[in-house]
């Protein structure tokens, strides 16, 4: 097998050197723009994808992922946002060691600025570190937040005045560089706030505010924009509400139902109003006596006779009395009596304050996906097809949900369920796994079959051209050594050979020296050859 790859190597070699020039030219120019072109896809297959480990890093961060990347032998290739990429398949393991390393910090220098004091600090620049640590120990504790990737904490301190009237305050701006998909509660943009303000002396609210990388004003103390963060935490309340709500709701159905087979919407009205009631009632039928006073007033005695006009009778008890007589004297009773009685009547003075926040009105809208059975369908073909809910089963499904939802109809709450079928096709579901799997496969082994696919390419429109190309060569070029042989004695007796399709010239017989003239002008390398055989042949 060896001797036959190297006979034809040596044969193809041949056949190349006994090409003209231009020939030759054309096939080294070909076969060295298909190897250089194969050569760099083989290049753009297999280099290395690099992918961002940090971007955005400041120059003392940067400098510690360098080294440490370089202590560790990883390549990389920095950008110019200050962005340091490494492989890919090294992105996560790299990550997680400089993660435990504390690489980076990304919050700058921290009270270890003193740790290393000069001799002749003056006292400004002792200011200055003070307000660099102030400033990066707040950043470190703000990185701590789940939701923060990044922050930078910067403070105007202003100097301590003379009197206090010309005291001004200290001011703060913060910002932070969130990580992808993740929001910052008002809670914990109040806390943010909450920190800075405790940490540096003679600031308030108001002289802090913070921004987010995007340009989003996170929190700024003034009179519109305090309306603003009210309605951004009314919407987080109402948000975390109706998420609350959906949880418990659906839940519960995909326990019964399955987890792919229900879908809950919850939308809350809530009343953010802030009411303040006042109510006093009064029960008649409940009367007490409060307070009761009486008063007898009573008197006896005798008078003298009677005077006064004799003409005039006095009416004493229904009865018309004459004039005493004269000298005789008449009696006197006297008695009064007053009673007063006040009654309470019984009464409820209620004042009752609404806290914002109150629910008005709830609406719950849930879809459940109904049974499938397989039946035959057009020729004789398995159907899958869609077979409803009972009214029973949704009854029971609909009370289920109300209370878990915990709806009030005197409030006009409201719930609707529907049997509706999913768009779900059970050729596409029994043929995503094996999909997923293909592509995982194809992923797992892309560079490998592009390898695999460079290759064929190489072999079929590379080395298989040219070695059909050179056998033709060499078939139409070579002559067999009894023909080279016969060549000085033939010229002496003058036969003819008929030349065919190896040597140009007609079909009819030549001489042969005619026929040896034209093998040296078609291809003088190969007449050379054979001449310089003849040469060595007749030495020995």
């Amino acid at each position: 097998m060896l001797n036959k790859i190297l006979t034809s190597g040596k044969n193809l070699l041949h056949a190349f050197t006994g090409l003209p020039t231009p020939k030759k030219i054309i096939t080294v120019g070909t076969l060295v723009v298909l190897l250089v072109s194969l050569g760099y896809a083989f290049y753009l297959v297999n280099k290395k994808e690099y992918a961002t480990l940090y971007a955005g890093l400041e120059g003392d961060d940067l400098a510690k992922v360098v080294e440490a990347l370089k202590a560790r032998k990883v390549p990389y290739q920095l950008a110019p946002n200050n962005a340091v990429a490494v492989p890919k398949d090294q992105l996560y393991e790299v990550r997680l060691e400089l993660a435990a390393k504390g690489i980076p910090d990304g919050s700058g220098t921290g009270f270890e600025i003193f740790d290393k004091q000069a001799l002749g600090s003056t006292r400004f620049v002792q200011k200055i570190n003070y307000q660099r640590a102030l400033q990066g120990e707040l950043s470190r504790t703000i990185n701590q937040l789940d939701e923060v990737l990044e922050s930078r904490v910067h403070l105007a301190i202003p100097e301590e005045p003379l009197f206090m009237e010309e005291k001004k305050p200290a001011r703060a701006a913060v910002v932070v560089k969130l990580r992808p998909g993740a929001q910052l509660g008002q809670r914990q943009i109040q806390g943010i706030v909450n920190l800075v303000v405790g940490a540096v002396d003679g600031l308030q609210d108001e002289g802090v505010n913070i921004l987010s990388t995007d340009g989003r004003v996170l929190f700024k103390k003034d009179g519109e924009d305090a309306s603003y963060s009210l309605s951004n935490l009314q919407m987080e309340y109402k948000n975390r509400l109706e998420e609350g709500l959906h949880t418990k709701v659906q839940s519960m159905l995909q326990q019964v139902l399955g987890s792919d087979k229900v879908i809950t919407r919850v939308a809350a009205d809530l009343d953010f109003n802030k009411t303040q009631v006042s109510e006093e009632t009064f029960d008649p039928d409940s009367a007490v006596v409060r307070s009761q006073q009486r008063s007898i007033e009573s008197a006896q005695g005798k008078n003298d006779a009677a005077r006064g006009n004799p003409d005039a009778p006095i009416n004493i008890k229904g009865q018309l009395m004459q004039d005493a007589p004269p000298g005789q004297a008449k009696s006197k009773e006297f008695e009064k009596q007053r009673e007063t009685i006040n009654y309470e009547v019984s009464h409820v003075n209620r004042q009752t304050v609404q806290a914002p926040g109150r629910i008005s009105k709830l609406s719950v809208a849930v879809i459940i996906d109904g049974r499938y059975e397989m039946k035959a369908g057009t020729n004789n073909q398995m159907e899958r097809v869609f077979v409803g809910r009972t009214p029973q089963e949704l009854k029971a499904y609909e009370d289920l949900a109300k209370k878990a939802a915990g709806l009030d109809e005197a409030r006009g709450d409201q719930l609707t369920l529907s049997n509706i079928p999913f768009v779900t096709d059970a050729s596409e579901l029994e043929a995503a796994p094996a999909q997923n799997k293909y592509l995982k496969i194809l992923k797992d082994n892309q560079k490998s079959l592009l390898n695999a696919v460079l290759l064929a390419l190489l072999f079929l429109f590379v080395i298989k051209p040219l070695m059909k190309t050179l056998g033709q060569v060499a078939r139409s070029t070579t002559t067999t050594p009894n023909d080279l042989e016969a060549l000085p004695a033939a010229e002496t007796e003058g036969n003819t050979l008929m030349l065919g399709s190896q040597l140009p010239g007609p079909a009819q017989g030549i001489n042969l020296r005619q026929q040896a003239a034209a093998l040296v002008q078609h291809d003088s390398d190969r007449a050379s050859e054979i001449i310089r055989g003849w040469m060595n042949e007749g030495e020995r």
